[in-house]
């Protein structure tokens, strides 16, 4: 009668075996390992795949059903090879079999077609090119962080950001501020580092008589003129400049910003403070990263490049940035009274806060 196999830890009680043999003693937490190494390799050949259908053009050639042979044929790829790389993009829910052929699957027509307006290509060819920087991880540890220019990283990487907003995030932004008092009675709005521009766009879609001016790096404002011609924007104006060293216009109803490098630094909230009108109301949605002291590859990630600002060890978080508590008591010392907090879907907190009216130059409460 056969015994069942049972696992026998090396480091519990001492075993029957003799020690020092791996023949016979099975390590403890192999399972573990196994599943850590298989999901880890699982991820970086889905990645790969992704690479090779965006860089052969397959999501483009599937906005009509096709066959395997017909594929093969066109670009002079092995037919056994091919059938294998197809499923693989049907296990990932991005093409469906469609009759003899395959086609793409509502998943990929939505985010995967350059005709969607939810497309995703661009952000997933940035975020492909960020994850291969990996390969030279031994040579960043060496050298450190791989450089970018700031101006012109900034006007690639907004149609990345563009993109992502789009799945979710800018449509929760919308829907809080359209029961915020503060939106509703604005007539003028300052997107602060607004980049793209969706958010000023969308906020002048939802209150036609609202003007907004989005201020950004001028080469950035470049890129933003691609989406006011998109969505037809009204009302929309661009304002080439750098907060870190520009004044930023004064009556201004609303002040908006979010994800931007100066979002939780003391030293902006003065200029917010004085381009705003007295009862006027700042928004500033940021992620805070509290109490969290394990680190991810995101963190990792994020300090494997640089565009000329000092980061913290979390990611989104710069050297001098504030925490959420020392950021409402700046903003609290500044001259603002702090009306919520919200808990926004991604994590992130956006901070709702009021300008006090002022006497004599100084702030009073109201």
């Amino acid at each position: 009668m056969g015994s069942r196999s049972k696992s026998i830890s090396l480091t519990g009680e001492r075993s029957s075996f003799p020690r020092g043999t791996a023949l016979l003693e099975r390590p403890t937490g192999a399972e573990e390992f196994e599943r850590a190494l298989r999901e880890s390799l699982r991820g970086f050949r889905d990645l790969c795949l992704i690479k090779a259908a965006l860089e052969l053009g397959v999501f483009e050639r599937f906005e009509r059903p096709t066959t395997v042979q017909a594929l093969g044929k066109e670009l002079g790829l092995k037919r056994q090879i091919l059938y294998l790389f197809l499923e693989n993009l049907v296990r990932l829910g991005f093409l469906q079999r469609e009759g003899e052929g395959y086609s793409l699957s509502p998943l990929g027509r939505t985010f995967l077609s350059h005709r969607s307006p939810y497309s995703q290509l661009r952000r997933i060819k940035h975020e492909i090119g960020r994850v291969l920087r990996w390969l030279d991880l031994p040579r960043l540890l060496r050298e450190g962080a791989f450089p970018h220019q700031k101006a012109s990283f900034f006007s690639e990487v907004i149609h990345a950001l563009a993109e992502e907003r789009l799945l979710g995030g800018l449509q929760e932004t919308v829907e809080v501020l359209l029961g915020l008092e503060g939106f509703k009675q604005a007539r003028r709005c300052l997107d602060l580092g607004g980049g793209h521009g969706l958010f000023a766009i969308a906020f002048t879609k939802v209150r036609e008589d609202l003007e907004v001016d989005v201020l950004d790096l001028p080469r950035v404002l470049e890129e933003t003129k691609d989406y006011l011609r998109r969505y037809k924007a009204k009302r929309v104006r661009l304002l080439p400049g750098d907060f870190f060293r520009d004044e930023l216009g004064t009556d201004y109803d609303l002040v908006f910003s979010a994800y931007n490098p100066a979002g939780k630094r003391a030293e902006l909230i003065p200029k917010v403070f004085r381009c705003l009108k007295e009862g006027g109301t700042y928004v500033n949605q940021q992620f805070f990263p509290e109490g969290d002291r394990f680190f991810t590859t995101e963190d990792l990630d994020w300090n494997l490049w640089s565009f000329g600002m000092r980061k913290g060890l979390k990611a989104y978080t710069f050297e001098g940035d504030l925490d959420l508590k020392e950021y409402l008591e700046a903003l609290e010392r500044g001259g603002f009274r702090v009306r919520d907090v919200l808990e926004m879907r991604r994590g992130d907190k956006m901070i709702i806060a009021q300008k006090l009216l002022t006497k004599g130059g100084r702030p009073v409460t109201p």
